[in-house]
């Protein structure tokens, strides 16, 4: 009769609180700061204490997280607060979408003298060149604005406010005209890189008439329709 086979016993479960923070510290950054605030910085004692470690929020990138989707802005706010908190002045890079406003940008600003990178997309409640104008980033290398509300007289401050920048790039902030361009960058000839793009196209239509029955003219922004024949890249008078 064959010997029964020695039972096999299962390997001890790994207790991952056990990890040190060294190791901890090079695992969160790959996280991110997102899943961090909302899962992994909370799991237990010491990952909490992992958590907190300035060094790990030197870059807060907030625009890429599904969350941005389905938490409410005051909530983001609040998340985006706790990082700048927790770098405690170390914050070189910050990245956010749809939620930031004024006043985030002013406290982002205000504790982080060292930020030298800003991403920001859909931001429709932000006025940049007003918060800029009075929290000038002085350290910022990088800049980039995508779809959130600008005027070239805005950028013009906001680039002004910004003596270290190196790259620029905007995108679907406002109409690009060649003339406004070439402006830009004789006046800033400093900065290394420096691109500006529009994907819609603006037309002007008449929609109303006044008393002496003339014409009444709004701007009409419509999406840039790839492919088409014919496109409209400034403004034409009815």
């Amino acid at each position: 009769m064959d010997a029964a086979a020695p039972s096999v016993s299962e390997p001890p479960a790994k207790d991952w609180s056990l990890l040190p923070l060294d190791v901890l510290s090079l695992i969160f950054p790959r996280v991110g700061a997102v899943d961090v605030l909302m899962g992994a910085g909370l799991a237990c004692r010491s990952w909490i204490e992992a958590a907190k470690l300035p060094e790990l929020w030197r870059a807060v990138d907030m625009d890429k997280h599904q969350v941005v989707f389905w938490k409410d802005d005051a909530l983001l706010c609040a998340m985006a607060k706790a990082a700048v908190d927790r770098s405690e002045g170390q914050l070189r890079s910050f990245a956010g979408k749809l939620f930031v406003t004024d006043e985030l940008m002013n406290y982002i600003m205000e504790r982080s003298p060292s930020l030298t990178s800003l991403r920001l997309v859909s931001c429709h409640d932000l006025f940049l060149g007003r918060v800029m104008h009075d929290s000038p980033l002085l350290e910022l290398r990088s800049l980039e604005l995508y779809d959130t509300y600008l005027t070239v007289g805005d950028l013009t401050a906001v680039l002004e406010c910004c003596p270290l920048l190196e790259v620029l790039w905007v995108r679907n902030c406002f109409p690009i005209y060649e003339e406004d361009e070439h402006a830009l960058r004789a006046k800033f000839s400093r900065i290394k890189t420096l691109t500006l793009e529009c994907d819609v196209v603006v037309l002007q239509v008449a929609n109303d008439f006044d008393v002496e029955g003339q014409p009444l003219v709004i701007g009409v922004m419509f999406p840039r329709l790839r492919g088409c024949d014919i496109l409209f890249s400034h403004m034409v008078s009815p």
